[in-house]
């Protein structure tokens, strides 16, 4: 089942929210603006059927979005230092709109463009497909790159999110999802108090500019080391290097695991997600710096009240032999999957 209502007009273009609902009740809603997710509605152990990411209280906070709220972020995700890079012996100048890097693919990046847009119903899945034309040099990047982002919510509470694209000249492409989760619902409690696990023995150093060395860290005897489920919260504020340089987690991890990657659990509501990516890495962030946004359900944004699970190729990757170019060649097809599985514990 979905529904979908116009919103708002930027630039005589329909801004649309599409709501999409299965069979048990679970709900996510869209915006064509950014390919964003705006809620996750799922029930706790007691049946309360209540949000999940952080949503702002006010539609129109999309356009401008400094937090990157449940955006598609493109072409490149995360920052690539010095807001520059070499392909086939050519310089790209990027614009640099995270202090001396470029981040998240630029002021006028994937997360702040309308979408074009597909609703498909089948018997146990609805899916909805963005679609977006990015002309050559766009935000200074080669060629003309297509993209589609297809979002499925099956019957079994799983949100699929396929990342499709093709170019006519070489190019970097690097997409990713940017949701805040907090599993308590309607985020009645931090992250802090929510247990994480993830499957990675080792996650990539930040130097002092947020930007990866390219040298890979053991997690092991550190507070990165998330292989054994505990509180966000445990370890955030351990006097380590890592953790000053971001103000907390805003590190990539290297997956060493194909199943069951990354585990998010609330002990007093029972909800549980599971995410699954075909992605190497994932960069975790935990909203370290809040812009005070005004939340939905009458909330002001705090540091720490929501989480996200970047998946992606290693960021700056392009710049660092040792790591992930992202480069996307012509008559290649780019194609990666992260799935989302929504579940509860009883007591």
């Amino acid at each position: 089942m979905y529904f979908v209502e116009s919103i708002l007009k930027k630039k005589d273009k329909k801004i649309k929210l599409i709501t999409v609902r299965n069979k048990k009740n679970m709900e996510v809603k869209f915006l064509n603006y950014g390919a964003a997710i705006v809620e996750i509605l799922v029930p706790d152990r007691y049946g309360n059927i209540e949000n999940v990411v952080l949503t702002y209280e006010n539609i129109e906070d999309y356009i401008e979005n400094p937090s990157y709220f449940g955006v598609t972020v493109g072409r490149t995700s995360g920052r690539i230092a010095n807001g520059r890079f070499m392909l086939d012996g050519k310089i790209y100048n990027l614009n640099r709109n995270f202090g001396i890097n470029h981040g998240h693919g630029g002021t006028t990046g994937f997360s702040f463009r309308i979408w074009d847009y597909n609703i498909i119903e089948r018997e146990t899945a609805t899916s909805v497909e963005f679609t977006y034309f990015s002309k050559d040099m766009e935000e200074n990047y080669p060629g003309n790159l297509y993209v589609k982002v297809t979002y499925t919510l099956t019957d079994n509470n799983e949100l699929l999110i396929e990342y499709e694209g093709n170019t006519d000249k070489k190019t970097i492409c690097n997409l990713t999802n940017h949701s805040y989760f907090n599993l308590s619902g309607n985020y009645k409690r931090k992250i802090t108090e929510q247990y994480l696990k993830i499957k990675a023995s080792s996650y990539l150093e930040l130097d002092n500019n947020q930007i990866p060395t390219g040298k890979f860290i053991d997690v092991k005897n550190t507070p990165m080391d998330f292989n054994e489920a505990k509180l966000i919260g445990k370890d955030i504020h351990k006097d380590y290097p890592q953790l000053k340089i971001a103000n907390g987690y805003d590190h990539v991890w290297i997956l060493s695991e194909i199943k069951n990657q990354i585990e998010m659990y609330d002990k007093f509501s029972g909800r549980k997600m599971v995410i699954n990516t075909t992605y190497p890495s994932v960069v975790v962030y935990s909203h370290n710096f809040s812009n005070g946004e005004k939340l939905k359900y009458g909330k002001v944004g705090s540091k720490h009240d929501g989480i996200c699970f970047e998946t992606q190729y290693e960021p700056d990757g392009i710049n660092h032999d040792s790591l992930n170019s992202a480069i996307l060649d012509v008559n290649e097809k780019y194609y990666e999957k992260t799935e989302l599985k929504f579940d509860i514990e009883t007591l």
